[in-house]
């Protein structure tokens, strides 16, 4: 029995080699553990790493992946597996994760270049930023920012020092979700006095540390009210979410959306200068510096620290997390800083991070935009070779000069008798001393909201409330797009960032009424279809026809107006365009005037019934609209006002609105002839049209309709696309 035993121990263990055996159907795999020990005996050389991070993981194909030279060895092996090795010193390394945000200098430099090759001077440059920040909001899931809940900040009692006070203030971002910092102010001021947002990297003890408090207090001390808060996962936020919770792509969203409500309330204190905004942070809070000031036009100036580099993207998701980068075709870290100019900017750099390199390529193209604008000295870099990675004083001293001389502040009041910049002259308080909710959280209100998965699901939920209360709404024409009637019109819409499109009904050519598919069951679910998974809103139907054909004297008008209708049920669109076009022009021919009211009184009783609106196009002025819908008495056909009938007449394009009002206008085309993008039309003032609709209270549509550039016309992506991103700037 003991040999029989013996013989089946053998032949187990001779089927158990070769069942182990190397061969292409196992793709000649060993374990990572063991061809990582095989390389250090090989090459003479030590690697460390965790055996947390090689447990389970096989390399294919192992055998043949060794070189002559060692680093090219652990290449071949780690690549596929998304690692690498850092080289600590002679013959020694540390194994790692794949850093797919740290690029080597020269890579980094070549896609720059790559990049800045799009431009060549600054209208070129101005349509790149265009491009850029919706895409940015887009990319960071901001484009409909949630609604502030409103509520009062919560404020602790006010801490005095000399030259300076202390306040801890809590933010409600969302409902339930708070944002907690401290707001240094000047012991004495007199007027308005210029605000900084201090956000924070990821150093230890965060905005609590001494560099911080020193920063802020002299700043404070200097003039300003600066203001320093927690990240996400940081600080008084862990009472709402854990700390690794950090390192997530989505703490870039609610960084950003904190960044801006902290700015919305800054800006409504009554003493707050709103001409004198300003931003700085190290690290990652240089990183936000960045970025805040790319998407936010009211910060004036910036000054990111240790932090900008062309070939390092932010080391934690909450810096690269989210698909930024891939904005404008790809884009990095330095073209997002140019976005600033010619606002004035300050980049202070060392020698001892991804940094050191500043002045030798990135700045001088950062000083090339600049000078485009003629601003070449508002962008200066502070170069410390020997300097560490770190907010330090030979950070702080060029950052308080650029600050006082940029928002007129008394750097007076940081020096000693000799003129020296003295910042720690101060109280550093404990960890403590900052927290708003109490040293134990108790006093954190009822209703936060606890919890990563609770908080992300807020956001998405807030953030679909703010897409459907949106005030305006930027549309997309499908005729314009070159795609009438076709459904690629609604998926181009998206791919354009627009909110909507406008469908049309199709032509008459000898038919009694539109060629229309819409009404066709299986068509027609394919156009609702592609707007659901698009997120595409198909808000109008187009009688277009009408352009050629005339309104007052087709016979079988009813016909095509019934049809309209029972299409616009189906679809659930609540608004159709009905131009009066040329051979029903009230301007020229004001003999039809009589068959056109009566037509549009019949149209108006039918879309009534119907509970749905009709727009008209005239080329009457403002005061003759008002007149013709007294006489036709419908209150379901209203004005499709187009901003191109005034401004070719040489009528003014805000009175004309304020003639109209509200009340009568039921969408708008926002674009004038073409020959010229909106953002470049001497013509039109967007910023003052969108005062001007606000303060009348009017909602609804900015349609897109003309407004091409005379160099590239017939490129529909190139002119909708930076006609819509401008109407997102100025409207959203």
């Amino acid at each position: 029995m003991r040999i029989i035993f013996l013989i089946t121990i053998f032949f187990s263990v001779m089927l158990s080699q070769a069942s182990a055996q190397l061969n292409v159907e196992n793709q000649f795999s060993k374990p990572l553990k063991e061809v990582l020990n095989e390389i250090q005996k090989r090459y003479g050389v030590t690697i460390k790493y965790a055996d947390s991070m090689v447990a389970n993981k096989t390399v294919t194909y192992a055998d043949w992946k060794y070189r002559t030279d060692v680093e090219v060895t652990l290449d071949n092996v780690l690549r596929p597996l998304e690692m690498k090795v850092k080289k600590e010193k002679d013959k020694q390394y540390k194994l790692s994760a794949y850093e797919y945000y740290r690029w080597n200098v020269q890579d980094g430099w070549a896609e720059l270049d790559r990049i800045a090759v799009q431009y060549k001077n600054i209208d070129e440059w101005e349509k790149r930023k265009a491009i850029l920040k919706p895409a940015l909001l887009e990319a960071m899931e901001l484009s409909h920012l949630p609604a502030s809940p409103g509520t009062p900040a919560i404020v602790t009692p006010e801490r005095r020092f000399p030259g300076y006070t202390v306040q801890n203030i809590a933010i409600e971002v969302m409902p339930g979700f708070y944002v907690n910092g401290s707001l240094y102010k000047p012991a004495k001021s007199k007027g308005k006095i210029p605000v900084i947002l201090h956000p924070q990297g990821h150093w230890d003890k965060h905005r609590y540390r001494a560099d911080c408090q020193y920063t802020s207090a002299a700043l404070a001390k200097m003039g300003a009210m600066i203001f320093s808060w927690d990240m996400f996962g940081y600080g008084e936020s862990q009472l709402q979410v854990k700390f690794e919770d950090h390192r997530t792509s989505r703490a870039m969203s609610l960084q950003i959306l904190s960044s801006i409500r902290i700015l919305d309330y800054l800006s409504s204190l009554k003493n707050a200068d709103t001409s004198r905004v300003a931003i700085t942070g190290g690290s990652g809070g240089g990183t936000y510096t960045v970025l805040m000031t790319a998407i936010d036009d009211r910060i004036k100036v910036c000054a990111p620290i240790v932090s900008l580099s062309s070939y390092f993207y932010g080391g934690c998701p909450c810096e690269s997390g989210m698909n930024i980068h891939s904005c404008g075709g790809r884009t990095d870290n330095l073209e997002l800083a140019a976005m600033a100019a010619p606002r004035p900017m300050l980049v202070v750099s060392d020698g001892g991070d991804w940094t050191d390199h500043m002045p030798e390529h990135d700045f001088l193209y950062l000083e090339k935009i600049y000078d485009w604008y003629g601003k070449p000295g508002n962008v200066m870099n502070v170069h410390l070779p020997n300097d560490k990675h770190d907010f330090g004083f030979n950070k702080r001293k060029p950052l308080y000069a650029f600050m006082a001389q940029q928002l007129q502040l008394d750097i007076k009041a940081v020096q000693d008798a000799a003129g020296n910049i003295v910042d720690t002259a101060i109280t550093v308080e404990p960890e403590n001393a900052f927290y708003v909710f109490g040293d134990h959280g108790e006093k954190l209100p009822a209703n936060a909201v606890h919890g990563f998965e609770n908080i992300d699901h807020l956001f998405k939920t807030e953030c679909i409330k703010a897409q459907q209360n949106q005030r305006y709404k930027i549309g997309l024409i499908d005729l314009m797009l070159l795609k009438r009637q076709k459904p690629g019109a609604i998926t181009l819409t998206a791919q354009l960032k627009a909110d909507g499109v406008e469908v049309d009904m199709g032509g008459f050519g000898n038919r009694p009424t539109f060629d229309n598919q819409l009404l066709n069951d299986s068509i027609r679910n394919i156009f609702l279809k592609t707007a659901a998974e698009n997120n595409v809103k198909i808000f109008s139907l187009a009688m277009t026809g009408y352009y050629a054909q005339s309104f007052c004297g087709r016979e079988a008008y009813k016909r095509s107006i019934e049809d309209c209708i029972r299409t616009m049920k189906l679809m659930n669109v609540t608004t159709a365009f009905l131009p009066l076009g040329v051979q029903c022009d009230l301007k020229k021919t004001p003999s039809v005037r009589d068959s056109v009211v009566a037509r549009l009184k019949v149209a108006g009783k039918m879309a009534h019934d119907a509970g749905v609106v009709i727009g008209i196009e005239t080329a009457l002025s403002a005061k003759e609209e008002v007149q013709l819908l007294k006489e036709i008495n419908s209150p379901a056909i209203k004005i499709y006002f187009n901003f191109s009938n005034p401004l070719k007449e040489g009528r003014d394009l805000i009175s004309e609105l304020k003639i109209l009002g509200k009340d009568r206008i039921c969408m708008i085309h926002a674009t004038n002839k073409d020959s010229v993008w909106l953002q470049n039309d001497p013509q039109i003032d967007m910023y003052k049209v969108k005062k001007c609709l606000d303060d009348m209270g009017y909602r609804g549509w900015l349609v897109i309709e003309r407004s091409r550039d005379a160099k590239k016309p017939s490129d529909t992506k190139y002119n909708y696309g930076a006609n819509t991103a401008y109407l997102k700037k100025v409207f959203q």
